[in-house]
């Protein structure tokens, strides 16, 4: 992707795309940050409600795998390109996204509310979360990078992955 061919897609000279991007990094996490901003709204909706710990981690699983089989493109931009921090005392798109950050809150809350109650074993919701991500991560990026692969029912195949991986969590 250079930011001539992104000029011509928005219907705009490379030197106006300069003026709002300085440089192709900062248009890529313009895009992210969008981008999980809005994964962030479709989450919290799905915590919504009174039910238990694991019921929403696994409509938290559900959500995130369904955002991103909706948002592909999105997919793509933020887990196939990678962010190279190119000047001293530039920071990762990780250290500094708010939406991420966010993201990131509302998995451990809950994973921690799992744990306190006794619905996942271990004492360490951050890496319980970080299990959760790798496994979300695993079966969207094979969804999404393998198209030609006859999947036997995309829509299923995450919220069948999370129900498994939560009950591996939960087992003692």
């Amino acid at each position: 992707m250079s930011m001539r061919a992104v000029a011509k897609e928005a219907g705009c000279s490379p030197a106006a795309l300069y003026t709002l991007f300085p440089h192709k990094r900062a248009l890529l996490r313009n895009i992210w940050e969008e981008a999980f901003s809005a994964l962030d709204d479709a989450l919290e909706k799905a915590a919504r409600g009174k039910r238990r710990p694991i019921e929403t981690l696994k409509r938290l699983g559900r959500a995130f795998v369904d955002f991103w089989l909706a948002h592909p493109d999105h997919f793509r931009a933020i887990f196939l390109i990678e962010d190279k921090v190119v000047e001293p005392g530039e920071l990762y798109f990780v250290d500094t996204s708010q939406s991420l950050e966010r993201l990131i809150g509302l998995f451990y809350k809950v994973a921690a509310e799992a744990i306190e109650a006794g619905e996942i074993a271990g004492d360490n919701p951050k890496m319980t979360i970080e299990i959760i991500f790798c496994a979300l991560h695993g079966v969207t990026a094979g969804l999404i990078s393998m198209p030609e692969y006859a999947w036997e029912d995309p829509g299923l195949l995450g919220g069948r992955m999370t129900d498994v991986l939560m009950a591996g969590l939960a087992a003692k």
